[in-house]
């Protein structure tokens, strides 16, 4: 008895023995399978997220462009995967998603930001550039840093730079719109951004918030009237097959950020951090210049295509800008802050008045 006794004893350290080498193994099996660059490192990988079309539109060439730069610049050190059309889910999910970690970087609109950073809505007020060249030099000079910065600082969000969604403009399928009185009773979709919705509610239009991914199937519907967004996007999401009007009133000008989750960013390398930052330059580069060009070639579309467009005068436009001062109290003043809304408006005056 005494014998077998050892002789289970024997057996069970022999296949705990056996476990726990076969465990070893198999751990050291999983990190032996982790992606390697060519100079036999892990490779770190990168979720880039938007929410624009995958093809024939300015930010997947752009994001491509910044894959391609990070990627052979890292030699391979780094992969980055871009998920366009909303893959990882609308814009307030791809934002989460960089807050958490969970995704490391986005291209988004500044349309979901104002939930956790009220701030950005300064960039949303109406009317605020009149150019696309004073937009520039304000986002790209110490103002607009200042802005990523103290975005950074609340969110935990590196703002990288810059990009340019547009002048945001108006189309609808009941009427055309010459002033502000024609927007009375339209329902009109906007981001969930309440500068966009004040704006809309400042016109006498009903504003309704959807994703963006819902807002063909709405104008198809006819669930909403109308939508507002810049000249690129109305093209590349094909609102114009919905849609019989469209009003060149650039109410605002919406930028891009390229995003990236701080805490990931700064996890890497500092070689690795320099080539990101170059990458983003890159990035910059490639989607305004894409976006000039889709700007242009989207209004002959629009107009082969059988679109009402509406240019308005000085005189017609001053009109809308009249019926929507309000927003800069209620948002401006009570959202953004007096300080940095002041701060934005000088830099605003003293871009307009160079030549």
């Amino acid at each position: 008895m005494r014998i077998l006794r050892k002789l289970g004893l024997f057996l069970l350290m022999a296949l705990i023995s056996i476990g726990l080498i076969a465990g070893c193994s198999g751990e050291k099996q999983q990190v032996s399978n982790q992606p390697k660059s060519s100079g036999g490192q892990e490779v770190v990988e990168i979720k880039l997220s938007h929410s624009s079309p995958a093809v024939d539109d300015r930010l997947e060439a752009a994001c491509q462009a910044f894959k391609k730069y990070v990627e052979e610049k890292t030699n391979g050190k780094v992969k980055v995967t871009t998920y366009p059309a909303s893959q990882l889910g609308a814009e307030r999910e791809q934002l989460e998603g960089v807050q958490l970690g969970t995704i490391q970087m986005a291209a988004l609109s500044s349309g979901p930001l104002p939930g956790i950073f009220p701030p950005i809505m300064v960039f949303d007020l109406p009317y605020l550039f009149a150019t696309q060249k004073a937009a520039y030099e304000v986002l790209d000079g110490p103002v607009g840093r200042e802005i990523l910065d103290l975005m950074k600082a609340k969110t935990g969000i590196r703002g990288l730079v810059w990009g340019e969604n547009g002048f945001r403009h108006y189309t609808n399928s009941v009427r055309p719109i010459r002033k502000p009185g024609d927007m009375q009773g339209l329902k009109i979709r906007t981001m969930e951004n309440p500068a966009h919705m004040a704006i809309v509610k400042a016109l006498g239009a009903s504003p309704t918030p959807m994703a963006f991914n819902e807002v063909y199937t709405g104008l198809q519907q006819k669930t909403i009237d109308g939508q507002e967004n810049p000249i690129s996007l109305i093209v590349s999401m094909r609102f114009y097959e919905a849609q019989k009007y469209l009003t060149l009133d650039g109410h605002v000008y919406n930028p891009y950020i390229l995003m990236i989750n701080d805490k990931f960013y700064n996890s890497l390398s500092e070689d690795i951090r320099k080539i990101i930052d170059e990458g983003a330059l890159v990035w910059q580069k490639v989607e305004r210049e894409e976006n000039n060009k889709q700007i242009m070639a989207g209004l002959e579309k629009l107009k082969a295509a059988g679109m009402e467009i509406t240019e308005l005068s000085p005189q017609e436009l001053q009109a809308f800008r009249d019926a929507t001062k309000s927003v800069y109290d209620t948002i401006g003043k009570k959202e953004v802050g007096e300080e940095l809304l002041n701060k934005v408006l000088k830099a605003v005056q003293e871009a307009e008045s160079k030549k």
